[in-house]
């Protein structure tokens, strides 16, 4: 298979440690899913495609929230959605 400079994928990383649902869309098209934690949804439907629109909500849970029991300087709180 030839690679094509410029083509770029849509795929939805969900990173999180939650399962997430999904909306996509763009021009006369729309999709919506869920994402299992470290799971990926591969939409090539949208591949190479301009103003792609994507929200994510918990989809278990009201909110995206993280308990931290001790802190100390230098921790960080990470939460990761790859639009790639």
């Amino acid at each position: 298979m030839p690679i094509i400079i410029g083509e770029k994928e849509m795929l939805l990383v969900n990173e999180t440690g939650i399962a997430v649902s999904y909306t996509i869309s763009a021009a006369g098209m729309g999709d919506c899913g869920t994402i299992q934690p470290n799971g990926v949804a591969d939409l090539s439907g949208y591949d190479n495609m301009t103003n792609v629109q994507v929200s994510f909500l918990p989809a278990n849970v009201p909110e995206f929230s993280i308990t931290i029991p001790t802190t100390q300087t230098g921790n960080q709180v990470e939460m990761a959605l790859l639009v790639m």
